[in-house]
């Protein structure tokens, strides 16, 4: 039996789960009666620190009759041993988890058994039924081959790995090529080139979604949504292009389509910051909309639809940033809408989330882990703080590196915003001839 130890607590993207895990209990009053009254031998694969040496572990994966494994939370030591056990033997290997949980990468593809668990504690009651799902599924799924034994056994197929591996580095060395390319319409027309490759090519996963990503950022959205619609229906209905696609509606203004489609992925997939910040970007964008238009016609006061498109804006990405704060493209939105709500304690969350976006930035670029937002979202989160020395500073490295670098076409939107909504007129004064420099940049451009 492969599986955590002790209680072990629930990733909050779990829908509908407790809390926390009680393992122990779960091997103690689940696993080991039901695999015993199977007519096995249960033995828990401890794999605690110093508890085993590492040859007797695999040892154990190796020549087991039947590895069984709880995939219930994406717990390293078991991702780890099942991969090990899917090359050493060629069946049974059978996942079992609670069905609530949502596994990592392509593991969720895989058959499983799933079992009903919706408290933390587990009692011989609520052993029962999972007692009941191994006895009734076991059989089922023992003999199934494991991924590798059933889709890489034949040694003809490393001919075609090694002519998939050559056409990826064909196609990264291309990829290069349009990156360090610094004009934005020589880098346009290399992308176009780039998107003709043949369709075999559009198959290979690695490859289709590094071109979405350079057509999303250098062509737009039309050109988006006819890249993805070329693509191998597999990768059309994968998440990630499923999200673009839904992003790229919004930015054609179905806002409302687009939040209905992203709440659906969300209720079959689960919850991520992408997903969530996704939605609070619409919601977002509904806002402004509304505000521009009352602003518009003269009217000062909100109606309930504007404030109503406010508070879902933050709600969303606020739950986005509680998933992982160092995925701040939540992070960095909700300061600004914050301070626009200004109700209860808003005012010192947003200088709270503020600091905290600069402070995730800057570990990101010390890293050279820029994901091509980094600078941007640290230059935003400095005029929203009203930091003048820090802006100005980040304003000569936008000189020396350039605007693209820094995406400042889109940023300097919300850094506007910024300097209108600062109090202090010295402050404002001066972060508005920084935001000119910022424009006289681009426009040079």
């Amino acid at each position: 039996m492969v599986m955590p130890f002790r209680r072990k607590t629930v990733p909050k993207t779990a829908r509908n789960g407790p809390a926390e895990v009680d393992f122990d209990a779960l091997w103690d009053l689940a696993y080991r009666p039901a695999l015993e009254r199977l007519g096995y031998l249960p033995v828990r694969a401890d794999s605690e620190a110093g508890s085993v040496i590492i040859k007797d572990m695999l040892e154990r994966l190796a020549f087991a009759d039947l590895v069984l494994a709880d995939m219930t939370i994406p717990n390293g030591n078991v991702y780890y041993e099942v991969g090990i056990r899917h090359v050493a033997r060629q069946t049974n290997c059978v996942l079992i988890s609670a069905s609530w949980s949502e596994q990592l990468f392509d593991v969720d593809q895989m058959r499983s058994l799933r079992f009903p668990l919706h408290e933390a504690s587990v009692t011989a009651a609520t052993a029962a039924p999972i007692q009941q799902v191994l006895i009734d599924g076991l059989d089922r799924l023992k003999d199934e081959k494991t991924p590798y034994h059933a889709l890489v056994s034949d040694v003809r197929d490393s001919a075609v790995f090694r002519q998939q591996l050559q056409t990826i580095s064909d196609f990264q060395a291309r990829l290069q090529a349009v990156r360090i390319t610094d004009d934005p319409e020589g880098r346009c027309e290399k992308v176009r080139a780039l998107i003709q490759l043949p369709a075999a090519s559009l198959g290979i996963r690695e490859i289709a979604f590094e071109l979405l990503v350079l057509v999303r950022d250098n062509l737009g959205w039309d050109d988006t949504l006819a890249f993805i619609a070329q693509l191998p229906p597999a990768l059309q209905e994968d998440a990630f292009s499923r999200e673009q696609a839904l992003l790229a509606e919004s930015k054609r203004g179905e806002h409302e389509l687009a939040i209905a489609g992203l709440k659906q992925l969300i209720e079959l997939q689960g919850e991520t910051p992408e997903r969530l910040g996704l939605i609070g970007g619409r919601y977002k964008k509904l806002w402004r909309e509304r505000r521009e238009r009352r602003l518009g016609q003269g009217r000062s006061n909100a109606d309930l639809r504007e404030m109503g498109y406010l508070s879902e804006a933050i709600g969303f990405y606020r739950r986005g940033a509680e998933l992982d704060l160092n995925a701040y493209y939540c992070l960095c939105n909700l300061p600004g809408l914050l301070r626009n709500r200004s109700s209860g304690s808003d005012l010192e969350e947003a200088d709270f989330f503020d600091r905290l976006t600069l402070l995730v930035c800057e570990l990101h670029l010390q890293r050279g882990q820029d994901d091509g937002w980094t600078r941007a979202t640290l230059l935003g989160a400095a005029f929203r703080l009203g930091d003048v020395a820090r802006v100005q500073a980040l304003s000569l490295e936008v000189a020396r590196e350039g605007p693209a670098a820094w995406q400042l076409e889109s940023t300097l939107a919300d850094a506007a915003d910024a300097v209108a909504a600062v109090a202090d007129a010295a402050i404002r004064e001066q972060l508005a001839v920084c935001l000119e420099q910022l424009s006289d940049l681009l426009t040079a451009e």
